[in-house]
């Protein structure tokens, strides 16, 4: 994982494909492609301050881990209990929701 995440999508049994998303030093949280879209649009929507939202929360239907993330001034802080937070600057932050767009297709 070169940077502070990868994302992955694989074929589900149930769910048809989840993409999978690995974030340095967290746990993996695993989204339907419609998740993965919503997630998407929610952090373009915080990176571009067309929407006031201070967080961005989704407790993903095939995944153990939800998904928090803190909307600061430089970007985002990715929560994970018993985990480090992860800091995504608005940079990066726009490239994961590019990836999890792509992934939603």
């Amino acid at each position: 994982m070169p940077g502070q995440f990868d994302l992955t999508v694989a074929p589900h049994g149930a769910f048809g494909a989840l993409a999978t998303l690995r974030l340095a030093g967290q746990a993996l949280r695993r989204f339907t492609l419609q998740e993965a879209s919503i997630v998407a649009r929610a952090i373009d929507a915080v990176a571009s301050a067309s929407s006031p939202e201070t967080q961005i929360y989704m407790s993903p239907i095939a995944s153990d881990q939800d998904f928090d993330a803190r909307v600061e001034r430089d970007g985002l802080v990715v929560i994970c209990p018993q985990c480090p937070d992860v800091r995504l600057t608005w940079p990066e932050a726009t490239d994961l929701a590019q990836a999890l767009h792509a992934a939603a297709g």
